[in-house]
């Protein structure tokens, strides 16, 4: 016997201002996005200084992503049942801990542990930023949040391997970790005043296979496509670990009254859609990064700093893209407005594959295009469900973006790889398919959302 079940989030405690809640968020948001971005220019010192292996080295740059997609979901579902605010002030005094032993540290794996950790800290972050973003704000307020949201990330983002390199050669890589820790306390001070709590009224589940085969699920995934190129026997295991582990953690979530993710999340009218068009979108962008600073450095000469101030148009076209989401929203609908800027990001990245000099324009297509497609895709998953559901919903959306990035890198750089001298053209026009695919699938139209219906089981 199944019934719909209308239920009511916990509603967030009123605040100063609710646009102030925003500050610790972002704050937070750009620590992450700095810690991420920023260690691939300091990389050769810390190598140097912890006298790093070549593999010790590539897991200190792998680890955080690993770490930080295995654990969003359960940190999502611990935010739902003891709060999101209270998330948000973990991961905050874990940056803030880890980051003083990381900057500390005089031995190489202890630093792979606190970047691990790190990664970790980030999901608890993350997640409960993205769901009190969903269930505090609404209508255009939320697409302007998730506006700022993508703002952040992206201009940290570019930032990060200027600011690695410019600190490494300066005070050091140490400050690197060291300078974040007073941001984290900040951070964690505003947001105790100003962020307000929600969790979901809903009974929480803590089914230990759901958990164990969600953390392996998606850690063996991260793995696997990063590992695709260099280390392919290991990617291919993983990936089958990966895929054999979803599968098992999928049929069992359709099984239980109490879900970890509730699945049928999927079915709702422009859920999937939304999904699918945020994995295309940030894999493409993240694909193009690498082939287009590859092709910068192997045919055309330019030197790794050279080709990184070269790409970063495409940076700040994405935080602008992000910021002028909710603006183009009085002139165009949601839906449309979504299709034509993967439509711009498609454009900009057949451009690119012309071999145009210079780059600047096309880029910035491409990140103008994934800032608002990314923006708008994000909002959508909220407006279609409940806020009871904001928790799960954060954490599908964050891991569409990770894994996007990861698969959208893998799978144009393994095709860049294969076309040999024509690599960057296939690639690019593989990318320029796949995103005007996702702009071709069915426009969501924005309704009243309702709950999921949950199965009850009448003998219990």
């Amino acid at each position: 016997m199944t019934f719909p079940i209308q239920t009511a989030s916990v509603r967030p405690r009123a605040t100063p201002h609710p646009w102030l809640a925003m500050i610790p968020l972002l704050l937070g948001i750009l620590i992450g996005a700095l810690a991420i971005s920023s260690m691939s220019t300091a990389l050769p010192a810390i190598r140097g200084d912890l006298v790093l292996s070549d593999s010790g080295a590539l897991w200190l740059v792998d680890v955080y992503a690993l770490s930080l997609a295995a654990t969003l979901i359960i940190a999502a579902r611990i935010g739902d049942a003891f709060g999101r605010k209270r998330i948000v002030l973990v991961g905050l005094a874990g940056f803030a801990v880890l980051n003083l032993v990381g900057g500390l540290a005089q031995d190489g794996v202890l630093l792979i542990v606190v970047r691990a950790l790190l990664g970790v800290a980030e999901a608890f972050v993350v997640a409960g930023v993205v769901a009190t973003i969903g269930a505090h704000y609404h209508a255009r307020q939320r697409v302007l949040a998730y506006g700022l949201w993508t703002a952040t990330f992206g201009t940290g983002s570019a930032l990060g391997p200027v600011l690695g390199g410019l600190v490494t050669e300066g005070p050091g890589w140490r400050w690197l970790l060291l300078g974040s820790v007073p941001l984290a306390v900040v951070a964690g001070v505003l947001a105790i005043w100003l962020v307000p709590d929600s969790r979901s009224s809903r009974r929480p589940s803590w089914d230990a296979l759901s958990i164990v085969s969600s953390i392996v699920a998606l850690g063996s995934l991260v793995f696997a496509l990063h590992e695709v190129m260099a280390a392919p026997v290991a990617a291919a295991v993983a990936g089958v670990i990966a895929v054999g582990t979803l599968v098992f953690f999928i049929r069992r979530q359709r099984a239980l009254a109490e879900p970890l993710i509730d699945m049928r999340l999927f079915a709702v009218p422009g859920f999937s859609p939304a999904i699918v068009r945020i994995v295309a979108s940030s894999g493409v962008s993240s694909a193009s990064v690498l082939l287009v600073s590859l092709h910068l450095q192997d045919a055309r000469g330019f030197s790794a700093a050279e080709a990184g101030i070269a790409i970063l148009p495409q940076a700040v076209a994405i935080a602008l893209g992000g910021v002028l989401a909710p603006v183009l929203l009085r002139w165009l609908t949601s839906p449309t407005l979504t299709v034509l800027a993967l439509v711009v990001q498609g454009a900009g990245l057949a451009w690119l594959s012309t071999g145009v000099e210079p780059v600047a324009i096309p880029l910035v297509l491409v990140g103008a295009g994934f800032g608002v497609a990314a923006t708008l895709a994000a909002t959508t998953l909220f407006d279609v469900t409940t806020d009871d559901d904001a928790g799960q919903v954060g954490a599908i959306q964050e891991v569409g973006f990770a894994l996007g990035g990861g698969l959208g890198i893998a799978v144009l750089g393994t095709i860049a790889s294969i076309a040999a001298s024509h690599g960057y053209l296939v690639a690019l026009l593989v990318a320029t398919g796949a995103v005007v695919a996702a702009a071709l699938l069915p426009l969501s139209r924005r309704s009243t959302p309702s709950a999921p219906e949950r199965p009850v089981d009448d003998a219990r």
